[in-house]
């Protein structure tokens, strides 16, 4: 059994099954095999960058960009403490949830 994901006619994944990879063929609409290792993992929502074979998430902030591993990254890099920290776009610095 292989994981595939639906694509919508704007690239958008707008469902995720799990078939034989025999009968993938038998269903309408576009599926794209999900293979972590070479699409990254996708859910519902997750655009899907045909040149590329990745799937990307949705964009978080609209500061953010995408880097050369399809990961969304702040302006100012990784978040130093994920625990403690989230990003407040009007400053656009970490902030403390406290």
């Amino acid at each position: 059994m292989s994981r595939y994901a639906k694509i919508d006619s704007s690239n958008i994944v707008e469902n995720v099954i799990v078939c034989e990879d025999s009968q993938i063929s038998a269903l309408s609409g576009n599926f794209v095999k999900i293979i972590s290792e070479t699409t990254k993992e996708c859910t519902i929502g997750f655009s899907y960058d045909k040149d590329n074979n990745k799937f990307i998430a949705p964009k978080p902030y609209e500061s953010w960009t995408l880097d050369e591993n399809f990961e969304w990254i702040s302006p100012i890099g990784e978040n130093p403490n994920p625990a403690l920290k989230c990003w407040d776009e009007e400053s656009q610095n970490w902030i403390d949830f406290s």
